[in-house]
């Protein structure tokens, strides 16, 4: 059986109520507070997780996050605010804001190589976003 050692707690509190709120890509990972995204980089030379940079926009609680697949630089975010924004994590900046998603989205990924998102919510579906 294998052994869970606890090495450091994280700064803020992840939302368990919601589904999507941590992420991973390549050596970085994301999660998010109510109104913040923690992204942190795994350092090399030390082998630990280094907190990168703290991205907030949103007004209301972050309810989902997803990595963009084909660049690790880009990750969206979904709020109570019916707010998507597209992140670059490297220039800590948004680059892309959708600013009504119709609903509070539950979950939302990000797919092939250009801006295309599903978003659900539990009162109007899955939804394309282009």
């Amino acid at each position: 059986m294998a052994k869970v050692r606890q090495v450091g707690l994280l700064a803020a509190g992840c939302q368990p109520w919601n589904k999507d709120v941590c992420a991973a890509s390549g050596d970085r990972f994301a999660y998010c507070a109510t109104l913040a995204i923690y992204v942190y980089q795994l350092d090399q030379q030390y082998n630990e997780f280094k907190l990168r940079s703290i991205m907030s926009e949103h007004k209301k609680t972050i309810t989902a996050i997803s990595w963009c697949p084909d660049n690790p630089d880009l990750f969206a975010s979904a709020s109570a605010d019916n707010l998507l924004i597209v992140w670059n994590v490297a220039e800590q900046k948004t680059v892309a804001r959708l600013d009504n998603t119709k609903g509070v989205p539950a979950s939302r990924s990000m797919m092939m190589k250009i801006f295309s998102f599903t978003v659900s919510n539990l009162h109007n579906g899955i939804r394309l976003v282009d």
